[in-house]
């Protein structure tokens, strides 16, 4: 457990790093040999978390996704389902919280990239595809009274949080925390869900 631990603490500090040489440098001014330089690790150990440097803003993706799976399982007892969502996705949005430049930086160059982009939105439909479930099972146990479409539900959903997430990274609107603007929007949304 403690080894996995380090790993995953090694990973997150690699991909950090890279992203601050990133914004200083731009990305296509940094080499691999830049990033292990600065991180104090051999080539070899950096291509045993990453394949290629590409690969390091990837990891954005794949980060928020075990966040969203560890968050599942924190929050699984929560009963009502907007809670809970309301949990899960605060839980990723604190991640960007956590290194707003850097994270900011991250999605401008994953935005940059049409590769980047593809693999991103094969993590956005894993997101969603469990937010399905969430609603689904809402709908099954008579949590959420809803007639509308579930994948509509969920796209709905998503959209607030990546309007959220936008809105703080790429506009600039840091007047309100970010939560309490995700949590805000969900309670309007949600009214009408659970109305329809």
């Amino acid at each position: 457990m403690l080894r996995e631990t380090r790993k995953k603490e090694l990973k997150e500090l690699i991909f950090l790093q890279a992203v601050k040489l990133f914004k200083e440098r731009g990305y296509e001014n940094v080499t691999v040999q830049d990033i292990t330089a600065t991180c104090g690790i051999a080539k070899g150990t950096f291509f045993n978390y990453f394949a290629k440097k590409e690969h390091i803003l990837l990891f954005l993706g794949d980060s928020q996704i075990e966040l969203w799976n560890q968050s599942l399982q924190i929050y699984h007892d929560v009963e009502h389902p907007k809670e809970r969502i309301q949990l899960i996705l605060g839980d990723l949005l604190s991640r960007f919280t956590e290194h707003g430049e850097l994270m900011k930086h991250a999605v401008f160059e994953i935005i940059k990239s049409t590769y980047l982009v593809e693999n991103e939105l094969k993590s956005i439909q894993k997101l969603q595809e469990s937010l399905n479930s969430i609603i689904e099972e809402a709908k099954r146990t008579g949590k959420l009274k809803s007639n509308r479409d579930t994948s509509i539900i969920t796209s709905t959903i998503m959209s607030v949080y990546f309007y959220t997430l936008m809105s703080q990274t790429l506009l600039h609107s840091h007047e309100t925390d970010m939560r309490d603007m995700l949590n805000q929007h969900l309670d309007v949304v949600w009214e009408g869900i659970d109305k329809g």
